[in-house]
């Protein structure tokens, strides 16, 4: 945990004290208060490079700050953090704070199973403010079982809940002849089958959304993964960067566009590799019993 905001500039900094200020004076419960994301990386988007006029535009980062505090009913409490996440928003600073609590005892869980998003936050964030009142657990070594379980909470919510779901959206997108919004869908399918993969198999799991980086770091761990998105000619890695596009274009750019035909050559390549995928998960989530 990195404890510095040097790489920030001083506007974000008093901006940042706004927040954990507005945190604290309406919650007597908060213990720590943690600042992940990309502005703990320093890989933000601010305001000046941002081309509203550009298709594809990206958006103005979010501040992401976590809150941690020692009962479970402090986090329970919608009505509070709506006012404080209200509060905070009605600063009107360019960036927005997203704001999600989590409870000592719930969040040390996480960390000492060494669980994705949990672990990042710990290696990537920074401390803003910390009551010295609780530590942040170390991993812990896992038995099979524990291994097994992550691995199937990884596959149901990634997978089962995210690619397969995706999939359906996008042919109940194509029935209505919404093809954009096809298109997009059917990349967050396979974004998502790619990520089940890795996390399921490696516990780990890059923030980015390009299928052909995802695609990559899934072969290098499984072979299986070797023939979908084959590309051996051009018109094959136009179709391609055409979903690749889609994550953007498909919900931001007004003049993005895909013939029916690139459509449906796509949607059984990604059918294709969430069958795979599903095989690869199962068959790992099944190996922890061996």
């Amino acid at each position: 945990m990195k404890s510095g905001l040097s790489h920030l500039p001083q506007e974000k900094y008093h901006e940042l004290q706004k927040h954990i200020s507005t945190i604290r004076a309406n919650c007597d419960d908060v213990e720590m208060v943690i600042l992940y994301g990309s502005y703990a990386r320093g890989d933000y988007v601010e305001v000046d490079q941002i081309d509203e006029n550009k298709p594809g535009f990206r958006q103005i980062s979010d501040y992401d700050i976590l809150v941690v505090t020692a009962a479970k009913k402090t986090v329970e409490d919608a009505l509070l953090w709506s006012k404080i996440s209200r509060l905070c928003h009605d600063f009107g600073y360019a960036s927005d704070p997203r704001i999600t609590v989590y409870d000592i005892e719930f969040l040390n869980i996480k960390l000492s199973e060494g669980q994705y998003f949990f672990s990042d936050i710990k290696d990537e964030g920074i401390m803003l403010y910390d009551s010295g009142k609780f530590q942040l657990a170390e991993k812990k070594r896992l038995t099979l079982q524990e291994q097994k379980r992550i691995a199937q909470d990884y596959f149901d919510e990634w997978f089962v809940n995210g690619a397969e779901e995706f999939f359906v959206d996008y042919q109940n997108c194509f029935n209505r002849s919404n093809y954009k919004k096809a298109a997009f869908e059917l990349h967050q399918a396979a974004e998502h089958a790619y990520k089940s993969v890795l996390l399921v198999l490696s516990n780990k799991c890059p923030q980015g959304h390009f299928l052909k980086h995802l695609g990559n770091d899934v072969r290098q761990i499984c072979s299986l993964m070797d023939n979908v998105f084959f590309i051996t000619n051009r018109r094959e890695e136009n179709r391609f960067n055409l979903l690749e596009y889609a994550y953007i274009g498909g919900r931001y750019d007004p003049h993005f566009r895909i013939f029916l035909d690139d459509l449906d050559i796509l949607a059984t390549e990604v059918r294709k590799l969430l069958d795979l995928a599903r095989k690869v998960c199962e068959e790992k989530i099944r190996s922890f019993d061996l």
